[in-house]
């Protein structure tokens, strides 16, 4: 039994510390409570036209960047981040690409078959 007492007297003396540090006054400085409303960067517009497209009848033009999507009217100049500006040049790009690569294998295509028409 005398054990248990010096137990329950050795938790109680953590007990009484605890409390005394939770007593204390804190020296150092508390963070300031005031809500800081953080600041967002404000992204830079570029102005663009999407021409009207004779072949494809839609009027608008879809761009998904990061979970962010935009409807762009075609004929109508609009501003929009400069992110998404950067897509539809790439895009125009990557078509002239295709397109050229396109013309380069149909002319690979007929030369071919003039020379199998020749021999």
């Amino acid at each position: 039994m005398a054990e248990k007492t010096k137990k329950t007297a050795e938790a109680e003396e953590e007990v009484r510390v605890e409390e005394t540090e939770k007593a204390e006054p804190s020296t150092k400085a508390e963070p300031s409570t005031k809500a800081v409303k953080p600041t967002k960067p404000t992204k830079k517009l570029v102005a663009v036209r999407i021409p009207r497209d004779p072949v494809n009848k839609t009027d608008s033009v879809f761009v998904g960047i990061n979970f962010k999507n935009y409807i762009l009217k075609r004929g109508a100049t609009v501003e929009v981040p400069e992110e998404v500006a950067e897509v539809l040049f790439n895009a125009e790009l990557a078509e002239d690409a295709a397109d050229a690569y396109a013309k380069a294998q149909e002319e690979a295509f007929i030369q071919k078959t003039k020379d199998l028409n020749n021999q």
